[in-house]
């Protein structure tokens, strides 16, 4: 395995258990929230269904290197992938109680519109996607560019959902917040 490998191992590994650790010390009383199961039958349909396909059409595809190995696209690729991971961890402190791994009302629920909740409506998942982007960079292998896809569509899925609960419980309130802040890329999606 490589340095660079390692390093990512690393710093996801690290992002990953201060999820659990954080998820564990904020819980609060759910109002209301999607089944766990639901979710997970979306991420695994599609992942699958990608796999099988990508593996079908060119079995040497997903192993393909087509990012070029080099130092340069290694450092980019691990300052993306900390500057992503930095933003969703901002995002998720500066939720505090609100957050929830699947789409969830809390009691007391409130709108976040401060900190990076100023520049889209997802920053956590746009700190991911960031993340994984970068990761992809400093691998360079086709089936982890395949996986930033992925888990963008299944983040598409879960915000349309998280966004639909929050519309029926803020009314005109979110869909204020929805007209004046994008989804995902600051003034652009």
């Amino acid at each position: 395995m490589q340095i660079a490998e390692l390093l990512f191992i690393i710093i996801w590994a690290g992002f990953y258990v201060f999820w659990l650790i954080s998820a564990w010390k904020t819980r609060s009383p759910v109002k209301r929230k999607q089944s766990r199961l639901s979710f997970f039958m979306y991420g695994i349909i599609w992942v699958a269904l990608w796999v099988f396909l990508l593996n079908w059409l060119s079995p040497d595809l997903l192993s393909e290197r087509i990012i070029p190995d080099g130092i340069g696209f290694t450092l980019a690729g691990l300052l993306l992938t900390l500057a992503g991971l930095a933003f969703a961890v901002w995002a998720r402190v500066h939720l505090g109680k609100n957050w929830s791994g699947m789409p969830t009302i809390r009691e007391d629920h409130t709108i976040t519109r401060t900190g990076p909740y100023r520049f889209v409506r997802h920053p956590i998942y746009s700190g991911i996607l960031l993340g994984l982007l970068g990761t992809a960079i400093g691998i360079g292998y086709f089936i982890v560019f395949c996986c930033v896809l992925l888990i963008l569509v299944l983040f598409v899925i879960k915000f349309r959902i998280e966004e639909k609960f929050l519309e029926e419980e803020f009314g005109e309130e979110y869909a204020k917040y929805k007209r004046e802040v994008k989804a995902l890329i600051p003034y652009v999606i």
